[in-house]
């Protein structure tokens, strides 16, 4: 499963790409990568995907190249300089369709980024009183080479203890004052009840994220994170030769180590961490380029954790265990930043659609970001 929503472009200039030498990653699971497994190209200071190459066959016309769209900023003219153009007559990017949606079993974000007028939006999941399925006490989690292994437990009373100003999803940063996002009355937004009709909170807030750095970090349109305290999160060390069994915070698994990202630097960490911002740290797996944490000097005891990590029964959306805001996209008055254009357009249309089709859904429940 994806670290984030992809979202890729097809192109055939095969000689100006393979001049770049960004991080290789033959991603299908094969002892031995053949001529046709397709590749992955991602930078390794930051994790920012950059190319996918597929081929089918040896013959040129059998290979191909795709793009992730969040590394595009515009069309370039003869003078290599950003150029305005005519995008109804000649778009440089267009929307086609969602592929690999089975792989997710519950579609992911797809059905809510309805390329197509008229899509329609996924079922409601049925989160129920039972202990079974992904009711359990842990979920693990990891990369596509896993490499990066940890799980995650249920809410409890550690969960309670950090203190954090309010995601951007629930108060817009660029419209909201200081003292409004500073979360004054110390609310545990990140909590949230485990069904409409069962307060008990077991599951953590999760939502979608536009913001231009979490595009050029990832390089795709869209980041999907869960807020999870980081006493909920355990490592899994590379002797762990089994999934873990679930257990209290007071018996965790042996092969296993509460997140602390300076004792994990000591001891053994699979992790390249990157500072995006002053301040602000992402972890990505430095073999395939997997998203995995963000967080930040002002409030290290609650972790954001990229969603396609988490290895839930039920789907991507992981529903048994999060809660997925609706009423906004995280900075998708962002979308447009550092772009140029038609691709500014086209990548502001794409969050808006996003948008659109979860706020659909929050209207059909009737109450705002549950």
């Amino acid at each position: 499963m994806s670290s984030h929503p992809v979202l890729w472009v097809l192109t055939y200039a095969t000689a100006t790409i393979a001049a770049i030498v960004p991080v290789y990653y033959a991603y299908l699971e094969t002892a031995r990568p053949s001529a046709t497994t397709p590749q992955r190209y991602f930078c390794g200071t930051c994790g920012c995907h950059v190319f996918r190459y597929s081929a089918v066959g040896d013959d040129e016309n059998d290979k191909s190249w795709e793009v992730a769209t969040g590394t595009i900023i515009g069309r370039v003219g003869a003078d290599d300089e950003l150029v305005e153009a005519d995008d109804e007559k000649e778009p440089l990017l267009r929307y086609a369709r969602h592929i690999n949606t089975d792989n997710t079993k519950d579609g992911g974000l797809s059905p809510f980024i309805k390329l197509i007028k008229g899509a329609e939006l996924p079922e409601k999941s049925q989160i129920t009183d039972d202990r079974g399925g992904d009711s359990k006490d842990i979920l693990e989690a990891h990369c596509h080479c896993k490499t990066v292994r940890f799980y995650i437990t249920r809410p409890d009373a550690s969960s309670q203890l950090p203190w954090s100003g309010f995601s951007d999803l629930i108060v817009p940063a660029v419209t909201s004052p200081r003292e409004a996002i500073d979360n004054p009355r110390d609310e545990k937004w990140w909590l949230r009840p485990h069904s409409k009709d069962n307060p008990d909170l077991t599951r953590y807030m999760a939502g979608t994220c536009a913001c231009r750095s979490c595009r050029l970090a990832a390089g795709f349109e869209i980041q999907t994170w869960a807020f999870v305290p980081r006493s909920n999160i355990f490592f899994l060390l590379p002797t762990s030769t089994s999934s873990p069994t679930p257990a209290s915070l007071s018996n965790i698994s042996s092969d296993a180590l509460p997140l602390d990202f300076s004792t994990l630097q000591q001891t053994y960490s699979p992790l390249r961490t990157y500072e995006s911002s002053p301040g602000v740290f992402r972890e990505f797996c430095p073999r395939c380029g997997a998203s995995v944490f963000w967080h930040d000097r002002w409030r290290p005891d609650l972790i954001d954790v990229s969603v396609g990590l988490l290895a839930a029964d039920e789907g991507a959306r992981a529903e048994r265990w999060l809660d997925w805001w609706r009423g906004r996209v995280s900075f998708q008055e962002d979308a447009e930043n550092g772009r140029f254009g038609e691709v500014a357009r086209w990548g502001s249309d794409v969050i808006g659609m996003l948008a659109e089709g979860l706020r659909e859904r929050e209207e059909e429940d009737g109450m705002v970001g549950s």
